[in-house]
């Protein structure tokens, strides 16, 4: 039976009803052997319904079978004398250039040509008025480095200068045919949108997925709604699915958000060529940091902090490092978290919030904070003194006592003269990559990440 499997040849078949592909056996397994043969006479009987194709070569196929009664195998084939076909020679073609004609032919469905020719017309017909020229159906795009590469997009156009094309998905196979499409285009410097006929994030299957979430969790449907709308507007409305990333408590989770909205509403960034709506990845990354700064200070200033032995407080404390360096390129930060990179992030929490929590000191005014930084920390006295300004611009020196005054002063003019010599200034810059993340407000007064060594 292995052997006899081995030499079948259709293994994918496209229902020329609905465009959908599937494999074969699957297609097989879900059907009883009395609906195989209700399937036979269908397509062999004086009906002829042949609601089955090669998607390769676009090609009716019949169920046929071959066997005795205990090894019956039931198959796909192709008609006899209707012509060549790669799948049925099985010679000369690459699984590359197999894939790509599989897509073509399967992609065909009814829907599919509705709204494709839709599309198509319609976008010429608003030519000039919308931002869309040059629209075609199916027309060739030849690479401009190796013309023996082509694709053939549904749709092509520019819009507002820049070449654009859509792919209308209406299966859910050949994810490697859509891959090698969105870097055949990526290479040529055209923008691909692919469009789906419906979208429910609730029911997607793997090959949706494989778009909408590379494509910054952004989602593209051409529907009755939107033609309509189109027409109404004279200009090019989709449906548009992206995921708004939330925080609950301390995790994310992905919430869909759904609108309709004019092609001119999508974004076109230059070196990234897939329209998009929403920059899903960029919010979730910055609320993905928004979580982990606020999860770092409450820890690194909190009680539970203080009460670990030094193993583990390191252990933790890398634990956080780790995770900093995950999520921020060329992230640099010792291993240890010295008393004074805490008592400054303590201290300019407080100036940024105008009060305190009492976490790790029990300060609560400027002075005592000002003595504790150029007393016992000045190693990061002088962003202490910058964050002072930035966060309490009408605060005045005159509110601090002589005594402090005086020590502040000495500070600075030793500051400012070890600068003036190109000395060592006694500053501690190790941190520095943290507290622009924690703060970043104050990077002005931290050494840029290309000068740090």
């Amino acid at each position: 039976m292995a052997a006899k499997q081995r030499n079948l040849k259709v293994h994918t078949v496209v229902d020329t009803r609905t465009g959908k592909v599937s494999i074969a056996s699957s297609l097989l397994n879900r059907l009883s052997e009395q609906q195989k043969h209700e399937l036979r006479t269908l397509q062999l009987g004086h009906d002829k319904i042949l609601n089955y194709a090669c998607p390769a070569c676009d090609q009716a196929v019949y169920l046929s079978g071959s066997g005795g009664k205990d090894d019956k195998i039931y198959h796909f084939r192709h008609f006899p004398n209707l012509g060549d076909c790669p799948v049925k020679d099985g010679k000369g073609v690459s699984r590359e250039d197999l894939l790509k004609m599989m897509y073509n032919g399967a992609k065909e469905s009814d829907l599919h040509k509705k709204l494709k020719n839709w599309l198509g017309l319609f976008l010429e017909s608003i030519e000039n008025s919308a931002g869309f020229e040059n629209a075609r159906v199916e027309k060739r795009i030849t690479s401009s480095t190796d013309r023996i590469h082509w694709r053939q997009p549904d749709v092509s156009c520019t819009y507002k200068g820049k070449g654009v094309v859509f792919e209308l998905q209406l299966n859910g196979t050949f994810v490697e045919v859509i891959r090698g499409r969105e870097q055949f285009y990526h290479e040529e410097k055209t923008y691909i949108c692919w469009l789906f006929d419906k979208f429910d994030p609730n029911d997607t299957d793997l090959s949706e997925r494989d778009i909408f979430w590379l494509n910054k969790s952004n989602a593209f449907a051409i529907t009755e709604e939107t033609m309509r709308l189109s027409e109404e507007k004279h200009d090019l409305y989709i449906e548009c699915h992206y995921v708004n990333p939330i925080a609950v408590e301390d995790s994310i989770q992905d919430k869909w958000v759904s609108c309709i909205i004019p092609f001119s509403g999508l974004s076109l960034e230059e070196g990234y060529y897939k329209p998009f709506y929403f920059d899903s990845d960029s919010a979730r990354k910055k609320l993905r940091s928004t979580l982990l700064v606020s999860g770092f200070i409450d820890y690194l200033l909190g009680p539970t902090r203080k009460r670990y032995c030094i193993d583990d407080s390191v252990a933790n404390d890398n634990r956080y490092v780790s995770r900093f360096k995950t999520e921020n390129d060329g992230f640099e930060m010792p291993a240890d978290f010295s008393l004074g990179f805490v008592n400054v992030v303590d201290a300019i929490k407080f100036l940024k919030n105008g009060v305190t929590d009492a976490m790790y000191n029990n300060f609560s005014n400027v002075k005592q904070y000002t003595n504790q930084m150029i007393q016992n920390y000045p190693e990061f006295g002088v962003l202490y003194i910058m964050a002072v300004k930035k966060y309490l611009p009408d605060f005045k020196s005159d509110q601090l006592s002589d005594k402090l005054r005086n020590k502040v002063d000495v500070f600075w003019k030793a500051f400012k003269a070890a600068q003036k010599k190109g000395s060592a200034d006694g500053q501690d810059r190790r941190y520095d990559s943290i507290l622009e993340i924690l703060f970043p407000e104050l990077n002005e007064y931290l050494i840029p990440p290309d000068k740090r060594t």
